[in-house]
């Protein structure tokens, strides 16, 4: 008779049944997947929703803030196509495109809509420019019901880097320890601890850090470079999401070993070069460098040398511009420095 009786209250004990998910207006079954474009300050954001049939966190993914940088437009696409929402706990968000103006233009980093930067314009204005308003809506509408966010980016047309991951740090003990597991859940070795952006939410400046100032781990990812979108490139950032959602419960797989020997960097130092002119590098990312290593060297327009750039700190050639032209003051490499 007790078991009887309990089975009963057992069975009387409400069922915690997923919900839709809503999103820009859009409203999303569990276990379905459902693509769309939001129109937002007279130009599209293409975005695929993937809600999981049981419940969990919310990962957002987006590719194109900069539209000049491409592998991990593709990458979101194969995720798109190869995930299955009724496997998912909780819910994959896919931004495919961030800047299509910035995508069709063919610029570097800017919307040539208002010749902004969308990584530099967070929290954003409604009834500021075109790239304001932009990022307006991604504050509003992505970041408020999102969990854990990836801003995933490349090298621009003119810097070839080493795929590494930003961990944004705001002193939150409790906040920048979730951030630092979910960075390292990435599977990318090179973790870079950065904390030059304003633990304030209402000056965020980059999008990452927009949500972490609103409480919410957001990383950016860097993989690939010069414009490429070369299939390895493609793989590595798809490989990286599919982890961080093993860790994060999105998917019921056991999270993966890293690649490779982790290195947390504290800090970067920039390399600029005060003269205009040719640059011609004399070292490649990845390289490991000592104060004093010959990065570069820059010449007059007739090949004649004006001066040597070399790294002021030990650590790693992180980013490197490896393309001829250099203007005075302008960052030449990037050494990220462990300690």
């Amino acid at each position: 008779m007790r078991y009887l009786i309990g089975l009963i209250l057992l069975l009387s004990l409400p069922v915690m049944a997923q919900e839709a998910f809503v999103l820009a207006g859009k409203s999303v079954s569990p276990g379905s997947r459902q693509s769309f474009t939001v129109e937002v300050a007279g130009t599209a954001v293409p975005i695929t929703v993937l809600h999981g049939s049981q419940p969990g966190a919310v990962l957002t993914l987006t590719a194109g803030v900069h539209g000049d940088e491409f592998p991990s437009i593709f990458a979101l696409q194969r995720l798109r196509a190869q995930l299955d929402p009724e496997q998912l706990s909780g819910t994959l968000v896919l931004v495919h495109l961030a800047n299509l103006s910035g995508f069709h233009g063919r610029r570097i980093a800017l919307n040539p809509v208002d010749e902004k930067n969308l990584n530099r314009e967070f929290p954003g204005d409604p009834a500021g420019t075109a790239t304001e308003q932009l990022a307006h809506f991604f504050t509003t509408e992505i970041i408020s019901v999102t969990d854990y966010l990836i801003d995933l980016h490349s090298g621009s047309a003119y810097q070839t880097l080493l795929p590494h991951v930003y961990s944004p740090v705001l002193y939150d003990a409790g906040l920048d320890a979730r951030t630092l597991a979910f960075a390292r859940s990435t599977g990318v070795p090179h973790i870079v601890l950065y904390d030059e952006r304003p633990n304030d939410p209402d000056n965020a400046i980059s999008y990452p850090n927009a949500a972490q100032t609103r409480g919410k781990p957001a990383l950016t990812l860097e993989v690939g470079h010069l414009g490429e979108r070369d299939e390895s490139y493609i793989e590595q950032i798809v490989a990286a999401c599919l982890n961080t959602m093993r860790h994060l419960g999105l998917l019921s797989e056991p999270e993966l070993t890293p690649a490779g020997e982790e290195r947390l960097y504290q800090r970067l130092e920039s390399v600029a070069s005060p003269e205009t002119g040719i640059f011609h590098p004399r070292a490649s990312v990845g390289d490991s460098v000592q104060v004093g290593t010959l990065l570069g060297v820059v010449t007059d327009y007739f090949g004649e040398p004006l001066l040597e750039l070399r790294s002021p700190a030990r650590g790693t050639l992180l980013m490197l511009h490896d393309t001829p032209p250099v203007s005075a003051g302008e960052t030449s490499a990037t050494i990220a420095v462990m300690e």
